[in-house]
């Protein structure tokens, strides 16, 4: 029993952030693409969102509502570039990291972004042990 009980102690459940290119305009000094860093999100996270306003109540249905959650989602996920860093905000003209993320990016770059996010907290990895148990 105390087996099967450290399989699920946060020790041993560690999951890494995810370095990802999501442009190839950001670059360093050499003239390479600088990776954008995305930390793992957890379930308490994303009720944290969804208190903070009235989404609760709306993010089962359409629209507008579940496109800000995804974009606090994003901002919340990013780790590199600091988005909370006034020089970053200024130099786009705009407040907040969710806004500084749609001026900063296109949307091609935007969609890079959400799937790098999606990889990170949305692949739970049972397709791939399920196809492991299977041969």
């Amino acid at each position: 029993m105390a087996h099967e009980l450290a399989a699920f102690l946060a020790e041993n459940t560690r999951r890494d952030n995810l370095k990802v290119a999501v442009s190839a305009r950001f670059k360093d000094a050499d003239g390479a693409p600088v990776l954008w860093e995305l930390r793992p999100l957890s379930a308490g996270d994303m009720q944290e969102l969804l208190a903070a306003g009235d989404a609760a109540a709306e993010f089962g249905g359409k629209g507008r509502r579940q496109q800000d959650l995804l974009l606090a989602l994003l901002a919340k996920s990013v780790v590199t570039p600091d988005l909370t860093a006034a020089a970053l905000q200024d130099s786009y003209g705009v407040m907040g990291a969710e806004q500084l993320l749609l001026a900063m990016l296109s949307p091609g770059e935007f969609r890079a972004l959400e799937r790098a996010f999606a990889s990170l907290n949305l692949d739970n990895g049972l397709a791939e042990l399920t196809d492991k148990a299977k041969n």
